[in-house]
């Protein structure tokens, strides 16, 4: 048992360290996310590997026992490294080049594949999108790479939504409709194109400017809400016109339905403060960060200005004392 003893005397209080340093940089600040943690894991994983390394050090084997051991772990650590060093490293080199190149920030709605999110936090490793149905999906760094991204422009994106109308109606009657529809949603500069002639109706696409991005999810549910209203209120139809009409309806008589069922408004909630909470309290977290670094720059460069002001007056009368002290 005596020949135990340097080594419990230095591996005890050694994990008692190690356990507090994990509670105190990993455990309390497990909010702040995994590129910020990277760094403090590196760090335990790293004194981890010393300590068991010296407890082996200074176990009561013999010295080629200790080689042995000590040859084993190095070989176990190798071949991890071995086979997980390349997704390991094209990661992380996409997450630098990411940062150089700047194509999205947290807070921006993107689009990379088949999915559409707002991102939620960036890591080393990979990024967090918050989809449209709330869940976050981390997406390896590497895909942004490999793939186009498109992302949404903070100034402002185009928000459209299509419509099929029969060959009866005019596209002169339609057109000013569906613009009248985007307005009332609060699209600017709204626009109609004819997109296609189909054998049974016309095809048409009505597009409009959203400058509040974040109300994106509200105001496709609304330019449709309002195509509906605007339509129907004209006392115009939308089926399309190879419908079987049932036996109770004329072919004169119109699909539409009752007056007292057009609400203009039902869904008074916005759905994005629901589905990107966390991609919202995040990029406000990155918000007040920037500006923080900001007026911090801003206090620096004042306190310098006016030590360099206080530095030339006080050069100035040395130099108006000395003239003083001559012409005495």
């Amino acid at each position: 048992m005596t020949a135990f003893l340097p080594m419990l005397l230095f591996t005890l209080p050694a994990a008692a360290v190690l356990g507090a340093l994990h509670f105190f940089l990993i455990y309390r600040n497990r909010s702040k996310g995994s590129e910020a943690l990277l760094p403090r894991q590196l760090m335990l994983l790293l004194l981890t590997l010393v300590i068991i390394i010296t407890a082996i050090a200074l176990s009561p084997v013999t010295e080629s026992t200790r080689n042995q051991i000590l040859g084993l772990m190095g070989i176990v650590i190798s071949g991890v490294i071995a086979f997980s060093s390349t997704t390991f490293v094209v990661n992380f080199m996409a997450a630098v080049m990411l940062r150089v190149t700047q194509p999205f920030k947290v807070g921006d709605f993107i689009r990379v594949g088949d999915y559409f999110g707002k991102v939620a936090q960036r890591g080393i490793f990979d990024t967090e999108i918050q989809t449209e149905s709330r869940e976050l999906i981390a997406i390896p760094n590497v895909t942004f790479i490999n793939e186009p991204v498109a992302v949404a422009r903070r100034s402002g994106i185009i928000i459209s939504t299509t419509l099929s109308l029969g060959y009866d109606l005019s596209h002169a009657e339609v057109e000013p409709l569906m613009i009248k529809a985007a307005e009332s949603a609060g699209l600017k500069a709204p626009f109609v194109h004819v997109m296609q002639l189909g054998d049974f109706s016309v095809s048409y696409k009505v597009s409009g400017l959203l400058e509040d991005v974040e109300r994106i999810l509200t105001v496709r549910s609304d330019l449709n809400r309002q195509l509906l209203d605007t339509i129907h209120d004209a006392g115009l139809e939308i089926v399309s016109p190879n419908i079987v009409r049932h036996i109770t309806h004329s072919a004169d008589a119109l699909i539409l339905p009752e007056k007292i069922a057009l609400a203009k408004k039902v869904n008074t909630k916005e759905a994005e403060a629901i589905v990107f909470d966390k991609a919202r309290a995040n990029e406000e977290l990155e918000s007040v960060k920037a500006r923080l670094t900001e007026k911090l720059a801003d206090k620096n460069s004042l306190e310098k200005k006016e030590a360099q002001r206080v530095a030339a007056e006080l050069q100035a009368l040395q130099e108006k004392q000395k003239q003083l002290d001559e012409e005495s």
